[in-house]
């Protein structure tokens, strides 16, 4: 399965392609974060029952040999609204830049504050 990923660098965030899913470590460093909190997240997003885990999470083969679960964008979507990092905080603005984006409205990101985020 060829799956894409989400990159967040320089303030900037990009997609590789229209197929996301990435493993909870990929989204945990994407979002500057730990496992545990990218997890407890998930389960808490899924315990609402608002999304249904057969549509969001996929068990595969990853491109060195081994099998982990992967997540869809309509779970890591979520996922930025419940963890506050810089990061998460880039990716949220970058998210409703995107959905405002039809009505030509600039979006920028305010001076860096004071959070830890090593993507200077």
């Amino acid at each position: 399965m060829k799956r894409d990923i989400i990159i967040i660098e320089d303030k900037s965030v990009s997609v590789t392609g229209n197929d996301v899913w990435m493993t909870a470590g990929e989204i945990a460093g994407l979002f500057h974060t730990g496992v545990p909190a990218v997890n407890a997240a998930i389960k808490a997003i899924l315990k609402t029952d608002v999304l249904s885990d057969y549509e969001v999470c996929r068990y595969i083969q990853l491109e060195n040999g081994l099998y982990a679960d992967v997540y869809s964008l309509e779970i890591i979507i979520p996922v930025a609204f419940r963890l506050n990092t810089y990061c998460t905080h880039v990716f949220r603005t970058w998210l409703v830049c995107k959905a405002l984006s039809n009505w030509k409205i600039q979006c920028k990101l305010p001076p860096k504050t004071k959070r830890f985020c090593p993507l200077k």
